[in-house]
């Protein structure tokens, strides 16, 4: 691939050309002033990719035994992983959907963002803690199997009952009123499974230990 014929546009990491794959395109293509070589964001010191955007080589050492010449043009883009608040709000704005979850920053400014998400767009907003469950109501239901092994690991005596209200009566017909307890069961825990989409099959909801037994691997001790 790397010496074939034409024209052709290949991302190759690592970005930095600290090593692997991206150095071994370099070598070959680092001799021809037809290539173009772009090189996204910052460069750690000491990196092949820091030495090209530092001054403008002819050559280069890629290790202590190795020098090449380079005649391909070198080109920097202003690429980040991150992006600040205004950029966050435009993206939100642009998308405009219906919940938006904060996974990734300083607690205080996690917190300042969510509430000028909310104030300004009027969005419902979340910044959970590491380890915290964010429950989001959806109108979309995916309708799904469930394995027996999942059931049981549910089931739980710590649930409460809670008593039908007259209103709840009052606005079911009669034949809901037959088959509706006057004592429902209240249990608002999150069930914890793995949802497996098979091409063919109903979706079914698997416990994690099964899934391991359908994919024959083997559990691993942490």
């Amino acid at each position: 691939m790397i010496d074939a014929p034409g024209p052709c546009v290949l991302f190759a990491t690592p970005g930095m050309l600290s090593g692997g794959f991206s150095v071994e395109v370099f070598k070959h293509w680092a001799v021809s002033e037809n290539n173009l070589v772009s090189l996204p964001g910052y460069c750690v010191p000491g990196t092949i990719g820091h030495k090209l955007m530092s001054d403008k080589h002819d050559k280069v050492d890629l290790d202590p035994n190795t020098k090449i010449d380079v005649r391909c043009q070198i080109h920097q883009l202003a690429f980040s992983p991150h992006t600040d608040s205004k950029g966050i709000m435009d993206l939100v704005n642009f998308l405009s959907p219906k919940h938006v979850i904060l996974v990734h920053g300083e607690k205080h400014k996690m917190a300042s963002l969510k509430e000028k998400i909310h104030s300004e767009l009027g969005i419902q907003c979340y910044d959970p803690a590491n380890n915290e469950t964010v429950t989001i109501p959806s109108a979309n239901y995916v309708y799904a199997e469930t394995s027996d092994t999942f059931i049981r690991s549910c089931l739980s005596p710590n649930f409460t009952f809670q008593k039908c209200s007259s209103v709840d009566l009052c606005n079911s017909t009669t034949v809901d009123r037959n088959l509706m307890p006057e004592l429902q069961v209240e249990d608002e825990r999150v069930a914890e499974g793995v949802l497996v989409l098979e091409k063919g099959k109903k979706a079914k909801i698997v416990h994690q230990d099964e899934l391991l037994l359908m994919l024959e691997e083997q559990k691993h001790d942490a």
